[in-house]
């Protein structure tokens, strides 16, 4: 009796061990089959806005050149929107791309205006490319446009991040000329017996400094300081701004309006003076800010009055400091272009599963740029050589969580014999060096 109860106890032992091997796979279900994303090689597509003044080729420098060449991506040319409101683009790939411009129809038109055209070209770009939501890069004004776009979308925008560049958020004190100007041409029509001619020769001098931007254009009325009487920035500091975007100010010496400078020739100066003088303005405000027209704390959108007064609500946000956001330096160099997109990849999850009846490691990325991601897998206590997805091999696909990279590691070569979870530690590397590590019991 007892010699066939060992025997028993021997075959049952001896059954479960050799079901340790099967078990650890018959466990597995098939990795499941998703539609691949092919219009874009990037979750989030990016959309550049120029600003006052400016046309989109701004931007056909170093940005699409970086863009395209050093990251791969493509180029899905200029959207604009005409006078009909219906958007037209020179798409070179049929649409499907994953950076595109903005040209608005008027670069000097005001900033609810830019707003509206920006909400259709965020409509188009999303219906191309099936994102769910896009990158936008504000230059200047057009950072202020993409802020008016999430104040009116606040419930239903498709943002996931936001890059100011110099952008005016607390207004510029150079906006003071739409002011001025819109003095002088009252003077001139009431034909003052005492002002009028001042007036007169002082308007001549303001028109005379302008360029491509009229100083009583609608833009510039716009980027005034609330300070000096900019109610449109005001009430703009005071809506409610999304929190579940991500927002980066890039700061550096910039200018909204380069034509101003050419006031302050000596003898226009003195002329504005004695004129302003009259009527109570002081023509030193103009240039209290220096060469830079936009002061540091005016470029920090966190300094806005809805991040002030709870500052809790600062909890994504970021800024950045360069030397210069001029245009010529966007033009001449990729620096800011990199930091739109530099950034720690994120992982999104990671299971076993089995592709053609192999043990594979599964892993989701959220990553700017997941073609240029490369996914390792150690397994920890097990004496087995480093598994690698390599840069390219990713998959973009739809989940509940949004659009991810998904990538595949063979766990080929992996004893199956342990008794105990094998744990797998993950790391993932982006284009930029940065690390993102985690792990799963197996």
């Amino acid at each position: 009796m007892i010699r066939r109860a060992a025997v028993l106890l021997a075959g049952a032992l001896l059954i479960s061990s050799c079901a340790s091997v099967p078990s650890r796979i018959a466990s597995l279900k098939s990795c499941p089959n998703v539609a691949p994303v092919t219009t874009m090689k990037v979750p989030y597509p990016i959309i550049l806005l120029h600003g006052l003044g400016q046309k989109a080729d701004v931007w056909h420098g170093s940005a699409t050149q970086y863009f395209s060449k050093d990251l791969g991506l493509s180029y899905g040319g200029d959207l604009r929107v005409d006078s009909n409101g219906q958007l037209n683009t020179a798409s070179p790939r049929g649409g499907d791309a994953d950076f595109y411009t903005v040209a608005f129809s008027d670069p000097h038109d005001s900033v609810n205006a830019w707003r509206d055209e920006l909400d259709l070209c965020i409509q188009h770009v999303l219906k191309q490319t099936g994102a769910d939501r896009v990158i936008l890069v504000g230059y200047s004004m057009g950072g202020l446009a993409a802020r008016a776009y999430l104040v009116k979308r606040f419930t239903d925008h498709h943002v996931k991040r936001l890059i100011t560049i110099g952008t005016p958020h607390l207004g510029s004190p150079y906006a003071r000329i739409w002011s001025w100007k819109t003095e002088m041409e009252q003077c001139v029509r009431e034909q003052n017996i005492v002002i009028a001619q001042p007036c007169k020769a002082a308007l001549a001098a303001i028109q005379g400094a302008e360029g491509d931007v009229p100083f009583n254009a609608p833009a510039v009325r716009d980027l005034r300081r609330p300070e000096d009487g900019g109610e449109f920035l005001r009430r703009l500091s005071k809506y409610a701004h999304p929190l579940d975007v991500e927002y980066v100010s890039v700061i550096g010496d910039v200018d909204v309006l380069d034509e101003v400078k050419n006031l302050r020739e000596g003898a226009v100066q003195e002329l504005l003076r004695k004129v302003l003088s009259v009527g109570g303005g002081s023509f030193a405000e103009l240039f209290e800010a220096g060469d830079g027209v936009v002061s540091t704390k005016s470029q920090d959108i966190m300094n806005i009055e809805y991040f002030t007064v709870d500052r809790s609500r600062r909890r994504a946000a970021r800024v950045v400091n360069v030397g210069s956001v001029h245009v010529d330096h966007l033009a001449k160099s990729s620096d800011v272009q990199r930091m739109v997109l530099e950034d720690k990849a994120e992982f999104k999850g990671a299971s076993v599963c089995l592709v053609n009846g192999e043990p594979t490691l599964l892993v989701d990325v959220a990553d700017h740029i997941p073609a240029l991601c490369e996914v390792s897998v150690d397994i920890v206590g097990v004496q087995t050589p480093r598994k690698v997805s390599r840069r390219g091999s990713a998959v973009l696909c739809r989940t509940q969580d949004g659009i991810v990279a998904r990538f595949f590691v063979p766990l080929t070569g992996v004893p199956l014999d342990a008794a105990e979870p094998y744990s797998l530690k993950i790391t993932i590397t982006n284009t930029f060096g940065y690390t993102t590590t985690s792990s799963i019991a197996w």
